[in-house]
């Protein structure tokens, strides 16, 4: 089918929710990454599953490849477009709440639903979904399942898939499946849900999700503490772990991150580190408690300074600092690139002072921050795209900064995904055989391989 009569067929299906003209494409070509491939044939809204399933039908029989997306904040390419013959499938429209169920804990929510929208709607309830990723102001839960998103608080309340009770999902093939149940507990044949929690749109296109809610927590705190190196600040935060405090968030920062922060905002800072550790929960005494245990912590391992939220207009000001380090590093060159791995949380440290290593060794801006307390920490790169020389040192750092979490036990991604960045670091965690598995899983639910090509897998 050429061009044109495929676009006709398009807006049978979907009226005028069809965008063609390279202007309104724009937004659509790219993620947080920065990357850009191709502009697509066109950008399409659905607003319900059957609207999805006779798209999914006509790129089956015409084998073009369509590209799904929610907020566009992945940070790894996965909804960006790859062949200027394929079509990007926008969920913004299906954004409803569909029911919110307090009995069971559950709500039901269309993949366009916005992470922070959704927490506002449930807060008057008093519960929310704890998953908590930077973009929460912009990222979609259809997004945010493709990627297996975790965030700040996954120390306490783990990933997406700790989260997902159930999916209906349009398939490669055309086929509207239910992935599970209403229930916490299920062991009845195997587990789709998980299979398609953090897949990255290359199985289905998930129209719908049934997710866990929590109680809101009534209290809770924020303290930091400075360091004099990265590596003490790694120590403390590992003995905060094993002494068993209820912590729901544990962030360091490395001096290169507080230096760039420092010029993006009112911001100072002592020594080379800085840990955030919050702690929430229902009472209050217990919560003071245990800041006094993480002030203890502090000191033995010789905190510069200590300080703790008082109230929730401190709160929000000293998350604030850690909520503004990306944005804060778009300042200091061109681009950068953020990595992903994940390490046991023992190796954080030597993990820490080895990427520094790495990054002087090749002349290279880094700065780290991320998730320690469940071993996610992302080195960011910072460089200049037109300097080839600076690229190619890049290139190099990034290899040897994966390289070392494999060799320390760990993984090149635990909540970005692998997309388009990191395919040529797949085969070091990934073996062939189990690169044939995934292949093969792949062809039953995707046989005609339309559903986000050239992600994930390096090409045959």
């Amino acid at each position: 089918m050429n061009p044109k009569q495929l676009i006709k067929n398009l807006k049978k299906i979907f009226g005028e929710r069809v965008k063609i003209e390279d202007e309104d494409k724009i937004p659509y070509l790219t993620d947080a990454t920065g990357l850009y491939i191709e502009s697509p044939l066109a950008v399409v809204f659905p607003i319900n599953v059957l609207e999805v399933r006779k798209l999914i039908e006509l790129a089956r029989k015409n084998k073009v490849p369509l590209f799904p997306r929610g907020g566009g904040s992945s940070l790894s390419g996965g909804p960006i477009p790859t062949s200027r013959s394929g079509i990007v499938v926008s969920f913004a429209r299906m954004n409803r709440v569909i029911e919110t169920n307090l009995k069971d804990m559950q709500v039901i929510v269309e993949p366009g639903t916005v992470l922070e929208e959704l927490n506002i709607l449930l807060r008057k309830y008093g519960v929310f979904f704890p998953v908590d990723p930077a973009s929460s102001s912009v990222a979609t839960i259809g997004g945010m399942i493709a990627e297996n998103a975790g965030g700040v608080r996954a120390v306490k309340y783990g990933v997406m898939r700790n989260w997902v009770l159930s999916l209906e999902v349009v398939t490669g093939r055309g086929d509207i499946i239910e992935t599970g149940y209403k229930t916490f507990k299920q062991v009845v044949g195997y587990d789709l849900t998980s299979l398609f929690v953090g897949s990255e749109g290359t199985l289905g296109l998930i129209t719908k999700a049934t997710l866990r809610i929590a109680p809101l927590p009534k209290y809770h705190a924020i303290c930091y503490g400075f360091f004099p190196d990265v590596s003490t600040g790694s120590k403390a935060i590992h003995e905060v772990v094993l002494n068993n405090i209820d912590v729901s968030a544990i962030e360091i920062l490395d001096k290169n991150t507080l230096e760039a922060i420092k010029k993006f905002k009112t911001f100072d800072y002592m020594g080379e580190s800085m840990v955030l550790i919050e702690i929430s929960g229902n009472d209050l005494g217990y919560i003071k408690s245990q800041v006094s245990i993480v002030k203890k912590i502090f000191q033995k391992n010789s905190v510069l300074d200590f300080l703790c939220s008082s109230n929730d207009e401190e709160y929000e000001k000293l998350w604030s600092i850690r909520k503004s380090a990306a944005p804060a590093l778009a300042n200091l060159k061109e681009r950068f690139i953020s990595l992903d791995p994940t390490i046991p949380i023992s190796k954080v440290p030597i993990f820490m002072e080895k990427v520094n290593e790495i990054c002087e060794k090749y002349g290279v801006l880094c700065a780290t921050f991320g998730h320690a307390g469940d071993g996610n920490v992302h080195p960011n790169i910072v460089f200049n795209p037109e300097d080839i020389n600076e690229v190619k040192r890049v290139d190099m750092v990034i290899e040897e900064i994966y390289k070392l979490a494999i060799k320390l036990g760990g993984t090149i991604s635990g909540e970005h995904g692998v997309g388009l960045e990191k395919i040529k670091y797949l085969k070091f965690e990934v073996d062939e055989k189990k690169l044939s598995l995934f292949k093969e899983i792949k062809k039953i639910f995707d046989p005609d391989n339309i559903l986000n090509p050239m992600k994930i897998f390096p090409k045959d």
